[in-house]
């Protein structure tokens, strides 16, 4: 492969593969280049950034200097990244991690180990990191101890720059290009070892070796709690990982995916930040990891949205900062050009101020969730849900902006009906029949299958619409008592009018915004949990199947696919992992049970075990 200069093209975003400590997180595309890294937080300013920008933004690429072919995968049950490289005179391996508390506090936040296994291999190394988003890169300098910074000679393996993090190498880097560049030749047996610091660089490179296996016994040990043992094992434990790999674990809360601004259209400016918790998605992403075993994880997230409902009174936003932070003002970076020319690039998401009425039937039902695997609720976290509910229940009936974040008047919509629904219905089972709950339950359900069914007999996205929407795919599966006529018109209605093969569009209908998006997996996998409810097993097994196919090479999804399946949209997607999660887990329950084995809420459908499946139950739970 040609040169490793500013001029390298963007890389498909199915290029690249996740790299988490559960505190920030790093992109690696196939030809060995860290595109794109906020090394301490999710929602830092990146130190790398090539992938918003490929001129502009920073990059760490390590890789052959001649041509070469990539083969790579993942450590088994691990976010440790091992890539082969392979070259006309020999191979070597590559291995990519981030190091968590397991490394000790004075640990680097990002290791890269190459290897030599067979032959000579001529390598480079790129380091050319910019502090956020700025204009232009800080001057690279050597540093050693009790020596002032000077000016990069070729014999240094200790790089600062302003603002970034300091690189600790035994391989000698020497400015070329404005960036730290180090050549050198592999044989077999030989190493080069790489970290990155945040803090104060140590003399020398750690022992990486000893670091890997740290990280790699972190990893493996998270992964014993897994519930299910059936033929997609490794598939849904990558998700699974994934899943943690989002989690920022200081606070509990999970972000939607690890990038800003990789678009739904090529072009286009629907380019948001997605570094954020959003409520739902963390509440269905603990779902689904609860079901498959971990059922640890929400416990500190119950602490997070506990702090944000006592401060709020029990109301909540729809997203906040990973700390909990509510100010997250939408900025533009006008001078980055965006990945593949789509503009603008943002930090910081003004959905942030929606009102999105869905987020408390979402807590609600993970905390009946809990309670049902057999945890207890800390008090404070039931005053909280109660309050919840008493919200659901005063102002279910008003308008809303809907859990897609259209840009314009809100609507009734009937999937935040439903969800309050689920608010309420919870609240019930968890604190008791209180008169208001019970009289505004039954009057959603009235709502939902009387007025709001539209003329044609199928469920709309909101009253006054015949356009569908593919969130109310989701209605069984919460325990909604839908008319199943009018679900069965719904679900027809999705696949007719949203449907692209296999693919599904959220919706088609105008959101306020110009140009458009490419298909959601999330309503993907919700629509083959929906055709099992509805018994038409086949035709779900068939589309499972082929939404399996678009995984990445490593198994990661993005938010959104093209319809030619190219990936769109931030990367890798929660809520697309999580969907197949659920799914696979739903067929499960279906080869087992059939159809009765799927109705239910969430908690009954995790508490049905299958010869794959055993329940998941809270730990020191009788």
């Amino acid at each position: 492969m040609p040169g490793f200069d500013d001029e390298r093209d963007y890389q498909p975003i199915e290029a690249y593969a996740l790299l988490s400590n559960c505190e920030g997180c790093a992109l690696v595309a196939r030809d060995g280049g860290i595109d794109w890294a906020c090394l301490e937080r999710f929602d830092a300013d990146p130190t790398f950034s090539r992938l918003l920008d490929r001129r502009r933004g920073g990059h760490f690429t390590l890789r052959p200097a001649e041509r070469f072919e990539t083969a790579r995968q993942y450590l088994s049950r691990s976010n440790i990244l091992e890539t082969t490289f392979t070259t006309a005179t020999g191979f070597v391996t590559l291995h990519d991690f981030m190091v968590g508390p397991e490394g000790s506090a004075d640990r680097p936040r990002l290791v890269r180990l190459v290897a030599g296994v067979s032959g000579r291999v001529p390598m480079v190394a790129v380091y050319r990191p910019l502090a956020g988003f700025a204009e232009a890169a800080a001057p690279l300098a050597a540093t050693r101890p009790s020596v002032a910074a000077a000016p990069l000679a070729a014999t240094d393996g200790r790089v600062a720059a302003t603002g970034c993090p300091g690189l600790v190498s035994d391989a000698a880097f020497a400015v070329e290009d404005a960036g730290a560049v180090a050549r050198f030749t592999l044989e077999a047996g030989q190493e080069r070892r790489f970290a990155l610091y945040p803090g104060a660089m140590p003399d020398a490179p750690p022992d990486a070796r000893a670091l890997m296996e740290k990280t790699r016994r972190a990893w493996v040990l998270w992964t014993q709690g897994a519930a299910y043992v059936g033929p997609l094992a490794d598939e849904l434990m990558r998700s699974a990982l994934v899943l943690k790999a989002l989690t920022y674990a200081p606070s509990g809360a999970i972000v939607a995916a690890a990038t800003t601004s990789l678009p739904e259209e090529v072009g286009g400016i629907r380019n948001w930040d997605y570094r954020f918790c959003w409520i739902r998605d963390a509440c269905l992403s603990f779902y689904v990891l609860k079901k498959f075993g971990m059922v640890q994880e929400a416990e500190a997230f119950f602490g997070f949205v506990s702090d944000l409902c006592a401060r709020a009174e029990g109301r909540l936003k729809p997203l906040y900062g990973i700390a909990g932070e509510d100010d997250l003002g939408e900025v533009t970076i006008s001078h980055f050009e965006g990945w593949r020319g789509s503009a603008p690039v943002r930090h910081g998401n003004e959905a942030a101020e929606q009102h999105q009425a869905d987020a408390y039937g979402q807590v609600l039902d993970l905390l009946y969730l809990y309670e049902r695997l057999g945890g207890t609720l800390p008090d404070a976290m039931r005053e909280h849900g109660a309050r919840l509910a008493d919200i659901s229940a005063a102002h279910w009936a008003e308008p809303d902006a809907g859990l897609w974040e259209p840009r314009k008047p809100e609507q009734r919509y009937l999937h935040a009906a439903i969800m309050n629904w689920v608010a309420l219905d919870r609240a019930i089972r968890l604190f008791g029949e209180r008169p208001h709950w019970c009289r505004e339950r039954d009057r959603i359900v009235a709502w939902v299958n009387g007025e709001a069914i539209h003329r044609d007999g199928h469920y709309p996205q909101y009253l006054g619409t015949d356009e569908p929407d593919a969130a109310l795919l989701v209605a069984p599966m919460v325990g909604f008592p839908v008319d199943e006529a009018a679900f069965a018109r719904t679900v027809d209605a999705v696949i007719a009018r949203l449907g692209h093969g296999h693919l599904v569009y959220r919706y088609r209908n105008d959101d306020g915004l110009p140009g458009h998006e490419g298909t959601f997996l999330l309503c993907a996998f919700w629509l083959v949990d929906a055709l099992l409810w509805l018994g038409r097993d086949a035709e779900a097994r068939t589309r499972f199947d082929a939404l399996r196919a678009l995984q990445n090479d490593v198994g990661l999804y993005a938010e959104e696919a093209a319809e030619d399946g190219g990936f769109l949209g931030n990367f890798p997607q929660a809520f697309s992992h999580l969907g197949f999660l659920h799914s696979a887990l739903t067929l499960d329950l279906y080869d087992h049970g059939g159809r009765a084995a799927v109705q239910g809420t969430y908690a009954d459908r995790s508490l049905r075990e299958t010869d794959s499946r055993r329940a998941p139950r809270i730990a020191g739970a009788d």
